[in-house]
């Protein structure tokens, strides 16, 4: 069986050296990475290791490099997106004449597309229309690559509605350092990705304006409730917004309170820097801010299910029209109150 990885950043490339290191040993399976930088896959097939991420970490050598897409998609079982989400449209249309009929398409992105506030299950879809078989899943769960890469104790959602084609995958990608849970919503594991990154960038500004970490808390859990009715009211399914869920309560604790890249985007925003300033530090640091994307259309999904968001809107505010954090604070915490909910 082939694995192809599409993408060599932090991510693919902790995933690529990761199975790697899983199927060393095993001749049945290869693996094999893409990346559309050609300097970038030339340098990786001489050293081994990433020029700009984990240098002491070495890829195993039964992973394949390779910079066409022609040769990473033809006789893969499975595919992983490992790529920025904004690529995924663009990358699955130049693939997809090159792709196995009956091919498992893993995403692995938490965003939302820009413009159309679409999932990325629904953007493959619609490049791949009736051109094949395929099925879509998604990997999500509190997994920094850095965390990968040195063999943490680590859980993650794998999200497949094919509950055949899910066990498949728990057993490829689970080991003794990754623990896989299986769930069959796609589309609530792909919400809860892209939503907690955004609810990160948040818990950054509160931690970058130096105010206490009740106050941290305090927002994560509100904004946490609005993205769930949003979530839930586009056909998630309420399980997966449970503080068990790796894809959920793991991996929004992990990025609000850890050294997640939304987080830090939002801690230098607080910080005083500029949105603009702050992104331009962390693409420096050759550091992806997905949530930064995702941010963008959360109005339009409010607009959409009819959901009050007073805290995801002054996220908004904050990343795209330059509000001042503190005055965004304030009046999160100046609106009327709520109402009794009823259990």
């Amino acid at each position: 069986m082939k694995i192809g990885v599409v993408g060599t950043g932090m991510f693919g490339f902790a995933l690529a050296r990761y199975l790697g290191k899983k199927y060393e040993r095993d001749k049945t399976i290869e693996i094999m990475a893409y990346d559309r930088n050609r300097e970038l896959i030339k340098y990786l097939r001489e050293f081994r290791v990433h020029p700009y991420h984990f240098k002491d970490k070495k890829l195993p050598n039964n992973v394949k490099l390779t910079d066409s897409k022609k040769e990473l998609a033809e006789g893969s079982e499975i595919i992983v997106m490992a790529i920025p989400s904004q690529a995924i449209r663009e990358t699955v249309r130049e693939m997809k004449s090159y792709l196995e009929d009956g091919v498992v398409i893993l995403n692995t992105a938490k965003a939302l597309e820009i413009g159309t506030a679409k999932t990325f299950s629904e953007v493959i879809s619609e490049e791949l229309g009736n051109t094949l078989g395929y099925t879509l899943a998604k990997l999500s769960g509190g997994t920094f690559a850095q965390d990968i890469v040195n063999d943490a104790p680590l859980g993650a959602d794998i999200a497949c509605p094919n509950k055949g084609t899910l066990k498949k995958l728990q057993i490829i990608f689970h080991s003794k350092t990754l623990r896989i849970y299986p769930n069959t919503d796609l589309l609530g594991v792909e919400y809860a990705g892209a939503f907690k990154n955004v609810i990160a960038i948040l818990a950054g500004v509160v931690n970058g304006l130096e105010l206490p970490y009740g106050s941290e808390t305090h927002l994560i859990s509100r904004a946490s409730k609005e993205a769930k009715e949003i979530a839930v009211k586009l056909g998630a399914k309420p399980h997966t917004f449970s503080m068990e869920s790796q894809c959920w309560g793991n991996d929004l604790w992990m990025s609000c309170t850890g050294k997640s890249r939304n987080r830090e985007f939002g801690k230098l925003i607080g910080s005083g820097l500029s949105p603009r300033e702050a992104l331009k530090e962390m693409e420096r640091q050759h550091r992806l801010v997905e949530g930064y994307y995702t941010t963008k259309v959360i109005q339009t999904l409010c607009e959409k299910t009819g959901v009050r968001d007073p805290i995801l809107n002054e996220i908004f505010k904050i990343v795209y029209d330059e509000k001042d954090p503190m005055s965004s604070i304030k009046d999160i915490m100046d609106r009327g109150l709520e109402d009794f909910e009823e259990m």
